[in-house]
C-alpha cells in the first residue's frame, strides 16, 4: 500500500484511468447485467420440471457475477476501492456455489436471509459509491444512488416476509438477478468518459 501524498492529484488518477477503460467496463457492465437479468427471467418462468438445469443457470450466473464484483474491486483505483464491493463479490459467489451444490430444500430459508442481507449490503455500498462520487465532484451519480435504495427496500422486504419469500424462493432468486442485473445494465448505459 502506498502512503498516502497530498500533492497527488487522485481525482484526475481516477479520471484518466476511468477514460482509458469506459468503453470495456461499459460493454461487461452491461452484457453482465443482461445475462443477470435474463437467469432471473428464466428463473421466474421455469416450470418446476426444470427447477434443477434453472438452479445451475442462476448458480452460474451468481458466481460469474461475484468473480466480476471482485474483479472490480481489484482494478478499482485504491481511494475509490470499497470493502463491501468485495464482500458482495465472494458472498455472491458463495450463493452460486450453495445453489449449485445443496439441493433446493436445503437453501430456501438461509438463501432468502442470506439475499436480504445481499440486497441491503449491495444497496448501502452503492449509495456510498454514489456519495464519494459526488464529493469528488464526477458526473452522473443519481442513477446509482436510485439503484442502491431499490436494492435496500427490496433487502428489507425480504426480511419482513421471509416465510412467505422461502416459499416463492424461485422468484425470490428471479428477483435478485432482475434487480441487480437492471442495476448493472441502468449503470452500464449511464458510463461516460468524464470530461474535466
Amino acid at each position: 500500500m502506498e502512503r498516502y501524498n497530498s500533492d497527488f492529484d487522485h481525482v484526475g488518477d481516477f479520471v484518466e484511468r476511468w477514460n482509458a477503460g469506459v468503453r470495456h467496463a461499459r460493454i461487461w457492465t452491461i452484457v453482465i447485467g443482461a445475462l443477470l437479468v435474463l437467469a432471473g427471467i428464466a428463473s421466474a418462468a421455469a416450470p418446476l420440471s426444470i427447477y434443477a438445469l434453472i438452479q445451475g443457470i442462476v448458480a452460474a450466473a451468481l458466481i460469474v457475477g461475484g468473480l466480476g464484483e471482485v474483479a472490480s474491486y481489484v482494478h478499482m483505483p485504491e481511494l475509490f476501492r470499497s470493502p463491501t464491493m468485495l464482500v458482495m463479490g465472494v458472498l455472491n459467489a458463495l450463493l452460486g456455489i450453495m445453489l449449485l451444490t445443496l439441493p433446493a430444500y436445503l437453501t430456501a430459508g438461509t438463501v432468502v436471509f442470506l439475499l436480504a442481507f445481499l440486497f441491503i449490503i449491495s444497496g448501502a455500498e452503492r449509495v456510498t459509491y454514489a456519495r464519494r462520487l459526488r464529493y469528488f465532484g464526477l458526473p452522473d451519480s443519481g442513477l446509482t444512488t436510485v439503484t442502491g435504495v431499490l436494492n435496500i427496500v427490496c433487502g428489507v422486504a425480504f426480511l419482513i416476509m421471509p416465510a412467505f419469500s422461502g416459499v416463492v424462493f424461485g422468484y425470490v432468486i428471479a428477483a435478485y438477478l432482475i434487480v441487480g442485473g437492471a442495476s448493472l445494465v441502468v449503470e452500464g448505459i449511464s458510463m461516460r468518459a468524464i470530461e474535466r
